[in-house]
């Protein structure tokens, strides 16, 4: 599992992605985690292949099909989106190692390892095959070690039997591939019973049964040779011989593996020892990237941002300035602040308030005296808001119009300057050091708010360039791929035509028996024979036929000519087909020329007459 990567997304659906599992020719396959924390394998189409309405049209009729396939032996398919903006499909998870990877690392799997194997994948593909899926490119790196058995995977966007091909070009893995696969002729479920006798042969021995090597090379020998079963055990080479067999026809399906296979018991475990650690190892990873992911809780506002507002109270006054200040500082894009805290009020305690208001309170606002009178509280002395310069002993006014102020009392609002200033409105066309303080917090404010939003652009640049290297790059191989599979099938084409044209030598071989009359004679004698008996016999109404004999001259020559006539033309036309068939452009001039001679001669001699 790798790190996401720039330009990937945080989360496709209701799924957040935490790694990166791999790419291929269809899309890219994403570690991630659902609403309720369970693993899952988020796989993501190609954008270039979202864009074609017949892929689309496909994908979602065969996620439909592939919703119905048990997951007992496989990754079943949980959610899908064929008609996003880019489809995606989600399977569960399993912690496990790949069955390639388990074998590289391990080397070959013993006999009781290889039936339990070989008796879950019969059972997956069986439930693949019931819903009408064909699975099209089952490989070691698709086959899953679990603890609890093999998993069959990446089937969610394989052929539907009941469709047209999944693309236009060949899908599936060189030395895993069915012959008529690779010919691009039509596929059953009997392809995938190929794929699962070279997937139980590689288990066993380490390789496919048709080695290793470059595709044109794998296609020649899937196409022409025998498969290497040398490695399976006894107890399971007839079966995978069958379902490796050439023809279509004669390869079991999961229903008769089964019933031959029987029931295989796991015991305590089925996998051995070193890789059942390696298992292990996978499950650790996948419960600690579980943990490791991250969540997010509280409320969102319409920025996207939580934000919590609150002050302390130190009077009504006090607690107004403090309310609008808040209220210029912190916009909705800010992240979580606490407006106030503990101590704020004038008794230490922390209030959740709203304009300033005290202790206990929510948004409540003073008593206002009318014309200076205030009203004392028991426990708590009330400012009073004075008017005309009234103001009250004990509380500490609300300086207007020059009150005089008094040792201890509060000092003024911002809004009112105290008492021998220059004038009541002069704070209004003066820069104060609040008003500075909130401008240059502000433009900070903005300057953040530019470089932020400049980065973006250019991460989002940089997250396009990439995408479009990436399909670039994808559709690029997806060329280079087409172009081997066609040149390799033209090649194979090529040499199965020569390996079936008529040779120069073989038609030289063939002169003595046109010209010298060594079976022509005894041919002729016995089809002289043979004609004499039809026309005498009950089943010829025409004039009966005697043949004179051989000893005589008229039935030597009888003999002769229609020998020369059966043999030669037979021959030659034999050698003409075979010419017609591989285009052989000189033989099919030789073939006519000993039909032309033959018949030519007869004709000379007056047997045709």
């Amino acid at each position: 599992m790798g790190p996401l990567e720039n330009g990937d997304p945080e989360r496709i659906g209701r799924y957040r992605l935490i790694g990166r599992l791999g790419a291929g020719g269809m899309g890219q396959v994403f570690f991630g985690r659902s609403a309720g924390g369970r693993p899952v394998a988020i796989k993501r189409i190609h954008p270039h292949m979202a864009t074609d309405p017949s892929f689309r049209e496909r994908f979602a009729r065969e996620v439909t099909a592939a919703r119905q396939v048990s997951g007992a032996f496989t990754a079943p398919v949980i959610d899908a989106d064929p008609d996003g903006e880019v489809p995606w499909l989600v399977t569960s998870y399993v912690p496990s190692l790949p069955l390639d990877e388990a074998v590289r690392a391990h080397g070959a799997l013993p006999e009781h390892t290889l039936r339990v194997l070989a008796t879950g994948l019969a059972e997956a593909l069986s439930e693949i095959h019931r819903v009408g899926l064909i699975h099209r490119d089952l490989k070691p790196g698709n086959v899953l070690l679990a603890e609890d058995g093999p998993r069959v995977i990446d089937f969610g966007i394989a052929r539907a039997t009941s469709g047209t091909a999944a693309t236009q070009s060949i899908i599936g893995t060189p030395g895993f591939m069915s012959p008529e696969q690779i010919q691009g002729e039509h596929m059953g479920p009997s392809s995938d019973m190929f794929a699962y006798g070279a997937v139980i042969v590689y288990a066993a021995a380490g390789t496919g049964p048709f080695g290793e090597g470059a595709m044109p090379t794998m296609v020649m020998r899937i196409l022409q040779n025998e498969p290497d079963i040398s490695a399976v055990p006894p107890s399971l080479r007839n079966l995978v011989a069958a379902c490796l067999s050439k023809d279509p026809q004669r390869r079991p399906g999961p229903g008769p593996l089964l019933d031959a296979l029987g029931d295989v018991p796991i015991g305590e475990s089925w996998l051995p020892p070193e890789v059942m650690r390696g298992v292990r190892d996978q499950v650790g990873k996948v419960n600690a990237a579980l943990s490791g992911a991250p969540t997010h809780t509280g409320a969102t506002d319409t920025g996207g941002r939580t934000s919590v507002l609150g002050a302390g109270a130190a009077g009504a006054a006090a607690g107004a300035a403090a309310g609008a200040a808040a209220g210029h500082m912190l916009g909705d894009d800010q992240a979580t602040r606490a407006v106030g805290g503990p101590g704020a009020g004038p008794g230490g305690a922390d209030a959740t308030s709203v304009m300033g208001a005290g202790v206990g309170q929510t948004a409540q606002y003073p008593q206002t005296a009318a014309y200076g009178q205030g009203t004392a509280h028991p426990q708590q002395q009330i400012p009073p808001t004075a008017a005309y310069g009234q103001q009250q002993a004990g509380a500490p006014p609300t300086a207007a119009y020059g009150a005089g102020q008094g040792a201890g009392h509060a000092p003024p609002t911002a809004a009112m300057p105290p008492a021998g200033q220059d004038g009541a409105y002069d704070d209004l066309y003066r820069d104060t050091g609040s008003r500075r303080s909130h401008r240059q917090e502000e433009q900070r404010r903005w300057q953040e708010e530019e470089q932020r939003r400049h980065r973006q652009e250019a991460d989002e640049r940089r997250r396009m360039q990439e995408e479009q290297r990436r399909r670039q790059e994808a559709e690029r191989a997806h060329r280079e791929r087409v172009r081997a599979e066609q040149a390799a099938a033209r090649r194979a084409q090529s040499q199965a035509r020569r390996a079936d044209q008529p040779s120069l030598w073989s038609f030289v071989k063939l002169l003595p028996l046109l010209i010298i009359p060594i079976i022509q004679i005894p041919l002729g004698w016995g089809a002289s024979y043979a004609w004499e008996w039809f026309t005498t016999s009950q089943m010829w109404s025409g004039v009966p036929y005697y043949y004179p004999g051989i000893l005589t001259e008229a039935g030597f020559f009888q003999a002769l000519f229609l020998g020369y006539f059966l043999l030669n033309n037979m021959l030659g036309l034999e050698y003409l087909v075979r010419s017609l068939r591989t285009s052989f452009v000189t033989g099919m001039l030789l073939a006519g020329l000993v039909i032309v001679a033959t018949n030519g001669a007869l004709y000379s001699y007056g047997f045709f007459g």
